[in-house]
């Protein structure tokens, strides 16, 4: 979630675009570039809990992230992300058929969207349904968060990898001895 820009597949156009504060790497601005507005800023504290305001939602105050993408677990022990839309409640899980996927709460069968990986000649996507399409920036501004966190996690992981680490699940997969 730093300095980047999210592009339309067809045609090929900016859609948003994502500005890090490079002095402090504290603040990050998604902006929707068609409008050229700031759709969500991210704050993110070392001591208080991070923050997310948008401008056109609770008249520009800004929550607690973690009031907004509240985290929970599945009775399979599985953690999720929800976000409470125009549209209903939606929520993102992570596990070994993707990497991130955004269900409506209640129809964990069938992502409205999901991260399709990357490979040497294509860039990875976010593949959103007609349905996720209704809630698209929200898409957009938690996948970025999620995504975000899944990077330092796997970074963590990476740089651990010691006895601490050894088993720790990861993306749905279990890293056993």
């Amino acid at each position: 979630m730093k300095n980047t820009k999210i592009f339309n597949n067809q045609p090929a156009s900016p859609l948003y675009s994502v500005v890090t504060d490079i002095k402090s790497d504290k603040r990050t601005d998604i902006f929707d570039v068609r409008g050229n507005r700031l759709l969500a800023r991210v704050d993110r504290r070392d001591i208080l809990p991070d923050t997310i305001t948008f401008p056109n939602r609770n008249s520009g105050s800004s929550i607690h992230l973690s009031k907004w993408l509240q985290k929970s677990k599945l009775e399979d022990g599985h953690h999720i992300h929800s976000i409470e839309t125009a549209h209903g409640t939606y929520v993102w899980k992570s596990d070994a058929a993707y990497r991130l996927a955004l269900y409506r709460k209640g129809d964990m069968s069938n992502p409205v969207a999901h991260l399709q990986q990357g490979t040497r000649t294509q860039n990875f996507a976010v593949i959103m349904q007609e349905e996720a399409e209704l809630i698209r920036d929200d898409v957009i501004v938690s996948f970025l968060i999620l995504e975000q966190r899944l990077r330092i996690s796997e970074k963590h992981i990476v740089v651990g990898g010691g006895m601490f680490e050894q088993n720790r699940a990861v993306l749905g997969y279990v890293n056993t001895p």
